[in-house]
C-alpha cells in the first residue's frame, strides 16, 4: 500500500516569487486542481477550464502527477498561482 501524501510543493523560480514556497491547496470545494498537459498550440490551452481535473486528496493528486500527463496548481505568497509538473515539485509522504 502506498503512503499518504501530506504536502506537494515547489519553489518559485523567478521574479518577485524567486525562492518562495508554492503549495497545493484545496479549492473552495475541498479538491486539488490539476490541468491536463497539452502539446503546444493545442486547443484548449493547458490553463483553460476544459483542461482541469480535480483530485479529492493530495495522494490522488500525486498519483495523477506521476502519470506525467498533468500539472498541479500551486498557491504561493499573496495568492500567486503556478502550474508545475512532476519533476518540478516535491512530494512529501507520511
Amino acid at each position: 500500500m502506498t503512503s499518504t501524501v501530506i504536502r506537494i510543493s515547489a519553489v518559485g523560480s523567478r521574479g518577485s516569487v524567486l525562492g518562495k514556497i508554492f503549495e497545493a491547496k484545496p479549492d473552495s470545494s475541498g479538491r486539488y486542481v490539476l490541468n491536463r498537459k497539452k502539446p503546444s498550440g493545442s486547443n484548449p490551452a493547458t490553463n483553460m477550464a476544459a483542461s482541469k481535473v480535480f483530485a479529492a486528496s493530495l495522494t490522488e493528486a500525486a498519483r495523477l502527477l506521476e502519470t506525467d500527463e498533468y500539472l498541479i496548481n500551486l498557491v504561493g505568497p499573496g495568492g500567486t498561482r503556478a502550474l508545475r509538473e512532476l519533476k518540478k515539485v516535491r512530494i512529501e509522504r507520511a
